[in-house]
């Protein structure tokens, strides 16, 4: 009888752990809204992926054009 109960809490432990990690998942892969800004893109004709690796996210390219822009 004591390992069916600890069986049960070592199941119940365990399928807590499983949500938990679900709803991590859920949260980290959400969708973001973008940031980025297509018309640089259409200004220069250069793919988006020019100036970022993971929008809105700018490579070394990227953060060499935009400061190159406030100047």
């Amino acid at each position: 009888m004591q390992d069916a109960k600890v069986m049960t809490a070592i199941l119940a432990g365990a399928a807590g752990m499983a949500a938990a990690v679900v709803v991590a998942g859920a949260i980290v892969l959400a969708p973001q809204p973008a940031k980025a800004n297509p018309s640089i893109a259409q200004k220069t004709g250069q793919p988006c992926t020019k100036c970022h690796t993971a929008p809105p996210k700018l490579n070394a390219y990227g953060e060499n054009y935009k400061k190159s822009l406030k100047k």
